[in-house]
């Protein structure tokens, strides 16, 4: 075997008989620069998420009769004020180490997880469809915001388009990032 950046007659290690040859014409990947951009919005993204996470978990520590129902609807509502913050830390840690793939499987499991706190609510009272933003805002919530997480799971756990990944995973923080932003200006606006 000849190595074409060697000089003919210098023999090859045994390490480099072991290492699988490149490929012709593609250079070795290099992950850590070229998924910077992805790190940087998986932190800013799971830093809005634990501090949303956070900002409703003392209701764990305060006056449970502000989660609404009980019995397993209750459980689930509960379970998701203790999960979220845990699992936007655990996205916050994994995209500022560089694991991108964890920490859109964690914000991916945060939708997961809200989603799974709406449906108590959705057995016992239905879909809520009072006025055409009440309607769209239920669909996106209910039907589009868990085949978006599922989808963004599937494509992080294969290692696949971890860009667009990171886009859905996005999509719920920064509507709600919106929405929150709209209501402040509406109520400065009116001088509420």
């Amino acid at each position: 075997m000849h190595d074409a950046g060697k000089p003919m007659g210098t023999p090859m290690t045994t390490a480099e008989l072991r290492a699988p040859a490149p490929a012709a014409g593609i250079a070795p990947a290099t992950s850590a620069p070229r998924r910077i951009g992805l790190r940087i919005a998986l932190s800013v993204i799971a830093l809005l998420e634990l501090y949303w996470g956070m900002s409703s978990a003392p209701t764990l520590l305060d006056d449970m009769s502000k989660v609404p129902g009980h019995g397993i609807g209750a459980a689930i509502v509960k379970l998701h004020l203790a999960v979220h913050p845990v699992l936007a830390l655990s996205a916050l840690l994994f995209a500022a180490i560089g694991y991108v793939r964890h920490a859109v499987m964690a914000l991916g499991a945060v939708m997961l997880m809200t989603w799974l706190s709406y449906m108590p609510s959705v057995i016992r009272h239905g879909l809520a469809f009072n006025g055409p933003y009440a309607a769209l805002e239920t669909s996106v919530q209910i039907i589009l915001f868990p085949l978006i997480a599922a989808f963004a799971i599937a494509c992080a756990a294969r290692d696949q388009r971890l860009g667009a990944a990171t886009a859905l995973v996005s999509t719920p923080t920064l509507l709600n990032l919106f929405t929150t932003t709209a209501f402040f200006i509406a109520m400065m606006m009116r001088g509420f």
